[in-house]
């Protein structure tokens, strides 16, 4: 907490539905507010016994500048027609597992449509628990529908230019936060497909996405 009697204020976004015990008692006892992202965060914190009143919903937000329609889009090897993206880690959490098995039952090789994976956090964060196997084993199945696989950094401007390549963004996420790049691909111009009942229920409205 800070020195005197400045405020402390806690942002740190939940996607497992209750906080950690652990964390309950110290929250109650020096935070002043907590900050959440979506209303997903905000109910987490409360059900886990956080006052309500201390509890803000304070959304982050993309750059109208960098992320917006008509850019250049990023050259990418697919010749497939229909693109697909998924941006994040490839983890049970963002369920990879589960795009590729809905994929894999709705397209085959003979498909003019290709899911590019853009992977984060694979030698950082994320390290040792993303997919690759998976994602290698799928792409070395000759009946299996096209998949692009994108390791290398992006900078700043090549990520928006990469939604701009593709046509749709998937987040068949498990538990988020926010699902930052369900925002950045909107305001990109493109459409969502996006779990129901979580943190994109704030942003993603029926005409942006499914």
């Amino acid at each position: 907490p800070p020195a005197g009697n400045e405020s402390f204020v806690l942002m740190q976004p939940w996607e497992f539905g209750r906080l950690p015990r652990d964390w309950i008692e110290p929250i109650l006892d020096r935070v002043d507010e907590v900050w959440a992202y979506t209303r997903s965060v905000e109910r987490a914190y409360v059900s886990s016994g956080i006052p309500a009143e201390r509890v803000k919903i304070v959304p982050p937000g993309v750059d109208p500048d960098r992320f917006r329609p008509g850019l250049a889009p990023l050259p990418l090897a697919t010749k497939k027609s229909v693109k697909f993206l998924f941006v994040g880690g490839t983890i049970p959490r963002k369920g990879i597992d589960v795009l590729l098995a809905a994929y894999r039952a709705a397209f085959t090789a003979a498909d003019d449509v290709c899911l590019v994976v853009k992977e984060f956090g694979a030698g950082t964060f994320y390290r040792g628990a993303t997919s690759e196997a998976q994602l290698a084993a799928h792409r070395a199945d000759p009946n299996a529908p096209a998949i692009e696989y994108l390791t290398a950094d992006l900078t700043d401007d090549e990520l928006p230019r990469l939604y701009a390549a593709c046509d749709v963004l998937v987040s068949a996420y498990r538990g988020e936060g926010f699902s930052l790049p369900a925002l950045e691909a909107m305001a990109c111009g493109k459409p969502v497909i996006v779990t129901a009942g979580g943190p994109t229920d704030d942003f993603v409205p029926p005409a942006a996405g499914w």
